[in-house]
């Protein structure tokens, strides 16, 4: 309400972000475009994450004014995504099947993530799995020194991709020794021996099964 409040009094647009929301293992916060009564915040989600990224199809809940303006703006872009998926995932929507969806892949990805962190901890016992609330996603932290880019190219050249964390942090000195890890696309049994060979690329013997 304070931020609302705020935004009424400065005349300010707040752009809401719904992404990744419905994979969390925690209940969805309240949507703040659900408590706005002013027209201030501009709602946005995508399909790309729980369907597919190449249907290019998201959505936006704002004014009808401002919807009109945006589709204006979108035929300099582009004319519109094809009718026929537009129409799809309507009915897809419409008849619960992508609250159906939801759920399995958060289950999906759940297990993943117990199987990830089980896999560090027999691994790269040193090492840290922050906290996760689910998504699609796990941050990891190596030991001071770990340098996450150079890690990444000797894992890469393993078949092992991780995505340095430098990139996410918002300061002059960037801490080198965080990365994330996607669940989103990796088969469960590929998940003990990525984390195998992540630790060999990164200097660690194994221990034998």
């Amino acid at each position: 309400q304070d931020l609302l409040a705020r935004a009424n009094r400065h005349n300010q647009i707040i752009i809401e972000d719904g992404y990744d929301s419905q994979l969390l293992d925690e209940a969805p916060q309240q949507a703040l475009k659900s408590l706005d009564r002013s027209g201030r915040v501009v709602y946005v989600g995508s399909m790309s994450k729980t369907l597919a990224p190449g249907l290019r199809l998201g959505y936006i809940v704002a004014s009808a004014g401002l919807i009109a303006e945006l589709r204006a703006l979108r035929r300099f872009m582009l004319r519109h995504p094809p009718a026929n998926n537009q129409r799809a995932v309507a009915l897809f929507l419409s008849l619960g099947h992508h609250e159906a969806l939801v759920r399995r892949l958060s289950s999906a990805f759940d297990e993943r993530r117990k199987r990830l962190v089980h896999a560090i901890s027999a691994f790269l016992p040193e090492w840290r799995s922050t906290d996760s609330a689910g998504g699609t996603s796990l941050w990891l932290e190596g030991p001071r020194g770990t340098d996450s880019r150079g890690l990444a190219e000797a894992a890469a050249s393993r078949s092992v991709i991780i995505e340095p964390g430098d990139r996410f942090f918002d300061r002059t000195e960037k801490p080198s020794r965080f990365m994330r890890l996607g669940i989103s696309s990796i088969a469960l049994q590929h998940i003990e021996p990525g984390i195998r060979e992540l630790a060999t690329a990164a200097g660690r013997r194994p221990a034998a099964a």
